[in-house]
């Protein structure tokens, strides 16, 4: 789940990251402005929110390591 509405799915492969859809309707129904308005700023703050968990997970990727927190070659030290 990523985001208060669980409306969106990040997934992180081999090729990058990339932000799914898990319904095809993303709003409910809405009669007013203020409707529409609250609808789109909570899927624009779920996207932020995507765009958090994508970012983090290229970061994962950069350091090398293959499970998040495990460190990579260049920062394990002999002993």
């Amino acid at each position: 789940m990523t985001g208060i509405l669980d409306k969106f799915h990040v997934e992180h492969g081999a090729h990058g990251t990339k932000v799914l859809a898990r319904s095809n309707q993303l709003t409910p129904d809405c009669l007013t402005d203020e409707e529409i308005d609250a609808a789109i700023e909570m899927l624009k703050s779920d996207l932020d929110t995507c765009g958090r968990e994508m970012k983090r997970l290229l970061e994962v990727n950069r350091r090398g390591s293959l499970f998040e927190g495990w460190p990579s070659p260049s920062e394990v030290v002999d002993a």
